[in-house]
């Protein structure tokens, strides 16, 4: 295996866990009520996310699998670098919208502190990822 994707793998999966000790600082300073608060209010947001997910990935694997990912490319329009420019957006879309909805409950200035540094670590993780991927194939 290519030392870049091992590289990019490892430095995601490390931030993965780095997100989730900030994650979970942020949570302990909230108390039961704020939390139940917290999970009420993003109940449908959570099924929504997930279906949105889903279909991009699955976007991805027909176009990839139909041989429409050949005819983007001949367009110079590569699949994958799409398919990860769409993926960064619902992150960015998704951050937003729920540090928005969260500003309006309330919720302490700690909190936010850790939800931010999560957000931030996860999005390095996952640009190492992408650019483990394109030193180890030479393309996205």
């Amino acid at each position: 295996m290519n030392l870049y994707l091992i590289l990019g793998f490892g430095l995601f999966l490390a931030s993965l866990i780095i997100s989730r000790i900030f994650s979970e600082k942020g949570l302990k300073v909230l108390s039961n009520e704020e939390k139940g608060m917290l999970i009420s209010s993003f109940s449908k947001m959570r099924v929504t996310s997930i279906i949105l997910l889903a279909s991009i990935v699955f976007a991805y694997l027909v176009v990839m699998y139909s041989g429409a990912g050949d005819w983007l490319t001949q367009r110079n329009v590569p699949p994958t670098t799409v398919y990860f420019i769409l993926l960064f957006i619902y992150m960015v879309l998704s951050f937003v919208y729920t540090y928005k909805k969260q500003k309006e409950l309330g919720l302490p200035d700690e909190y936010f502190k850790a939800l931010i540094k999560s957000n931030i670590t996860r999005f390095i993780g996952i640009i190492a990822m992408v650019i483990g991927i394109y030193l180890g194939f030479k393309s996205i």
